[in-house]
């Protein structure tokens, strides 16, 4: 029963949480079990939630044993389906003979047809970037079909997740579900050798789980990545027609990016530092003059920038009473999330959904002490009181946007001021971009040639 109140909150909270919530191949989990659900690990314990979130069926989860403390957080951990793992680096050679007993638990809740998540990274941290994975995964479904003579039928569906930005509020998520692995095609391998069979199941998930996520080698080259994406993503999507809003067109095309840039730095990595130097330099100068890359790739025409600022700054006084109605009324619940996250942690990948599972709390118990406020002050109740706690999220959401606008106000008074003052700046950051443009077009076309060319000797 708890688990199914709390799955269903998490589904609201994690439309409210992120702007964009997107599923590729979704239909592929709603399979029945036996299944073994395997994902990347970027976000801690928003990871688990996104991908069950979107799951019907109920699920056991593996976790590392340190979460199951004695107490409520042990018995809560219990009640949520959660199955402890014990590592050596928690535990030591000592937790061999525990795992053996977790591994026959896995067996038996297979082998009834059930559905379990694991995280074969074995731990989490906030990267574009696939770690090794443990073995665990491999040798809990081969012993679960072992135990059946391989005709259990256990699938492995590998489960790539992709945030824009894992900590902040607001941003997007994009699920990419691959195809399932059976698990049976493994049976030779199994009954030759049982340990090279669960090294070969293993590199087998890290290609399927690398074609379904953002894999970067270094921090260095996921840096450089998100540069060009930033500088030269939307440009890419119109020049292949692509519709550069569509999550999954967004994630082919980085793709292609970290596959270009890995190309470069293997065949002409002075090129690759030229253009890191060269794009450094350009992102500084944005910032000093407070702009952002797609500001300048949309910049307005200057006989339009009147009528838009005039437009804008009409919005923002006929709606800012509603924005200080919005502000008073939802400040304290979207604040508190946050300040309690980094009380707790310093860890900023706990930060998201600590702040997800906090504002779940806070924002319904805090409209409901204002609804018995205005009820008890103020008289209101019946509709009344109704339309009052409707106007409550709904604020909430136009302060948000409210705030887009006051950027896009801010936009527009540096844009006015670098075509009426300061024209030779403008004139240079269009000439680093101009640059920029036609040396990333071409080392598309040149990255291009090459695929080709590998293709037709392959």
């Amino acid at each position: 029963m708890l688990y199914f109140i709390l799955k269903s909150l998490f589904r609201i909270a994690l439309r409210v949480f992120f702007r964009r919530f997107t599923v590729n191949n979704k239909h592929l989990l709603f399979s029945e079990g036996p299944l073994i659900v395997v994902s990347n690990h970027p976000n801690t314990l928003m990871d688990p939630v996104v991908t069950a979130s979107l799951m019907k069926q109920d699920i056991y989860f593996l976790a590392k044993s340190s979460f199951f403390k004695p107490g409520i957080q042990g018995w809560l951990f219990s009640k949520l389906f959660m199955i402890p793992v014990y590592r050596r680096e928690d535990v030591g050679d000592g937790g061999t003979a525990q795992n053996d007993a977790t591994f026959v638990k896995c067996y038996e809740f297979l082998g009834k047809g059930g559905t379990l998540m694991v995280f074969p990274e074995g731990n989490s941290f906030m990267q574009r970037r696939l770690r090794p994975l443990k073995t665990g995964t491999a040798r809990i479904a081969l012993g679960a079909e072992a135990q059946h003579d391989f005709h259990l039928g256990v699938r492995i569906i590998p489960v790539g997740l992709n945030y824009s930005d894992p900590s902040r509020f607001r941003s997007e998520v994009f699920v990419n579900v691959g195809e399932p692995i059976h698990v049976k095609e493994f049976k030779d391998a199994y009954l030759q050798d049982p340990f090279k069979a669960a090294h070969a199941l293993t590199d087998h998930l890290k290609e399927r789980l690398e074609d379904l996520v953002i894999h970067t080698e270094t921090d260095e080259e996921d840096l450089l990545a998100r540069q060009v994406e930033a500088v030269y993503q939307d440009t890419l999507a119109e020049e292949l027609d692509l519709a550069k809003s569509d999550p999954q067109e967004r994630f082919l095309i980085t793709k292609g990016i970290v596959q270009s840039i890995q190309h470069f730095e293997n065949t002409q990595p002075e090129r690759v530092h030229k253009l890191r130097l060269d794009l450094q330099e350009y992102l500084d100068h944005l910032e000093r003059v407070g702009l952002l890359p797609s500001a300048i790739k949309n910049m307005p025409k200057r006989h339009h920038l009147a009528w838009g600022t005039v437009e804008t700054v009409l919005y923002l006084l006929i709606g800012f009473p509603f924005y200080v109605y919005g502000v008073i009324h939802n400040y304290l619940p979207y604040i508190l999330p946050a300040k309690i996250a980094k009380s707790l942690t310093k860890d900023v990948e706990f930060h998201a959904p600590m702040m997800m599972t906090i504002g779940m709390f806070t924002f319904p118990i805090f409209y409901a002490l204002l609804g018995s406020a205005a009820h008890a002050w103020l008289g209101l109740n019946g509709w009344g009181l109704v339309a009052y706690l409707v106007t409550l999220p709904i604020t909430g959401f136009f302060v948000l946007h409210y705030w887009h606008r006051v950027e896009v106000a801010r936009r527009g008074w540096i844009f006015l001021s670098l075509f009426t003052k300061r024209s030779t700046i403008l004139a240079h950051l269009l000439e680093q971009r101009n640059h920029l443009m036609a040396e990333l077009e071409s080392a598309r076309k040149e990255f291009l040639a090459s695929a080709s060319e590998s293709k037709l000797n392959a």
